[in-house]
């Protein structure tokens, strides 16, 4: 929310948009504002008000009613169809007064009317109002996207703001990375002190987190002892920077608070945004692969993504790479199942979920209306849509998963195997020239085969 500060009382206020083509109304209406606190700002009509309010809208917009090109209406209107945003609370100022016109107004998304001519104690009460019913629906909001014991954002929360953070900064060319964090050997603080000091590991962890969250990075409990980031302007080095600091500021700071013989550890895994992750969820694997990696090394440290590729490339089972020469002889379409099922893009988890369960799948491919492959869901996105219940008539666009490798049927065993050891496709599809999927290759299929050539 855009706030200024009353610099009379230190209270913080919305920004208002105050919308009017007359230019006397207009700053009539702001000098009273910013005299009360409030920070302004103007537009002379309604085409100039939804250019300034497309991309960045203040939480209280005062229009008029009649106006030049685009109307007080329309652009509340286009306010509450193309933002989708409850927080925007909207004032209507006109001179009419009858049932209809309020009827039109309030079905057009506005919240309050405001008579012409306008007098300053009213104008006044209505934005003391409307600054009330925000904080009131912010405070709601809150409750349903923070997680209560740490402050943090909620799992569900943390997920939609990281997916649109991902887009955002594909689409602008902006480095990002994934941070994943789970608290060392947390069963034991419950085991051993009992639930109430585990609860007070999880909230010191979440407020040194918040503490050094200060700019654009998203942070989150996605459940238990397990802490997610999204860390926008982050190289994966200046990540892995950030994320040594913050495992050493809760160990420092758990030992002041907690007492030394209870210093909390903590084990981090780091993963960039790489070219092939179009979606949260294929970065979380990465990021989630390197916090395993970095577990098995003893806990306590912080590993990246690109770094555990390294090692594993330089570690690679040399009896498996003697055997790549004989993998070119088999080559993508001997390998894959052709037993697979397929839905249109535009299909619901509700709609497909009974014949999905009839194919006895793990999952399904998701196409377009050229068929032409698109994305996959799996069995763990149509059980976490069951959970939440409003997602069963989502498109499955909206949650499948893009994270797949495509094959052509005459790519060979060899050149399949070293795309999955280099990059965590969940799924890897034959496709044919059009991208119409022909079949599934599954990581079985290539150990059947690794198996059979070196006589396992």
């Amino acid at each position: 929310m855009q706030m200024s500060v009353d610099p009379v009382t230190g209270m913080k206020r919305p920004q208002v948009l105050v919308v009017d083509d007359h230019p006397t109304t207009r700053k009539l209406m702001s000098a009273w504002l910013e005299l009360s606190g409030y920070q302004v700002a103007q537009a002379e009509d309604g085409i100039r008000a939804w250019s300034a309010a497309e991309f960045d809208c203040p939480p209280i917009v005062v229009t008029d009613w009649n106006m030049p090109e685009m109307s007080g209406l329309d652009l509340c209107r286009s306010i509450r169809a193309k933002l989708c945003n409850e927080h925007v609370y909207i004032l209507i100022a006109t001179s009419r007064d009858s049932g209809d016109d309020l009827s039109e107004a309030m079905a057009a998304g506005a919240n309050d009317f405001l008579s012409k001519p306008i007098q300053e104690d009213e104008f006044l009460a209505r934005i003391q109002n409307a600054e009330n019913a925000i904080r009131q629906l912010q405070i709601q909001t809150e409750l349903a996207e923070i997680d209560g014991l740490t402050g943090l954002l909620n799992r569900r929360t943390f997920v939609e703001r990281s997916q649109t953070a991902i887009e955002a900064a594909m689409a602008r060319n902006r480095p990002a990375s994934c941070l994943m964090m789970d608290i060392d050997l947390f069963k034991q603080y419950n085991d051993e002190y009992g639930h109430a000091v585990g609860d007070e590991v999880l909230r010191l962890v979440g407020s040194i987190i918040k503490e050094m969250c200060q700019h654009q990075e998203l942070a989150g409990r996605l459940g238990g002892d397990e802490f997610c980031l999204f860390l926008t302007d982050y190289e994966e080095p200046q990540a892995v920077q950030f994320a040594e600091e913050l495992r050493n500021r809760i160990a420092s700071r758990s030992a002041d608070v907690i007492g030394a013989k209870m210093m909390v550890r903590t084990t981090m895994g780091v993963s960039p945004l790489l070219g092939h992750c179009e979606n949260l969820t294929a970065l979380l694997e990465q990021a989630d692969r390197a916090l395993l990696a970095a577990k098995s090394e003893g806990r306590d440290r912080t590993q990246s993504y690109s770094s555990l590729q390294r090692q594993q490339l330089q570690t690679c089972d040399l009896s498996v790479e003697s055997h790549l020469t004989d993998l070119k002889g088999t080559t993508a379409d001997k390998l894959m199942t052709t037993s697979i099922a397929i839905y249109g893009e535009q299909e619901s988890f509700r709609t497909s979920l009974a014949s999905f369960l009839a194919s006895n799948a793990d999952s399904a491919c998701v196409v377009n209306q050229n068929q032409q492959l698109v994305g996959m869901v799996s069995e763990r996105d149509y059980l976490n849509a069951m959970a939440s219940r409003k997602e069963l008539d989502t498109p499955l666009r909206d949650l499948m998963n893009c994270n797949i490798a495509r094959f052509t049927p005459e790519t060979t065993a060899d050149q399949i195997w070293q795309t999955l050891q280099r990059t965590p496709m969940l799924r890897s599809v034959v496709v044919d020239e059009n991208g119409v999927p022909l079949g599934m290759i599954e990581r079985r299929a290539l150990l059947s085969l690794l198996r059979d050539i070196g006589n396992i």
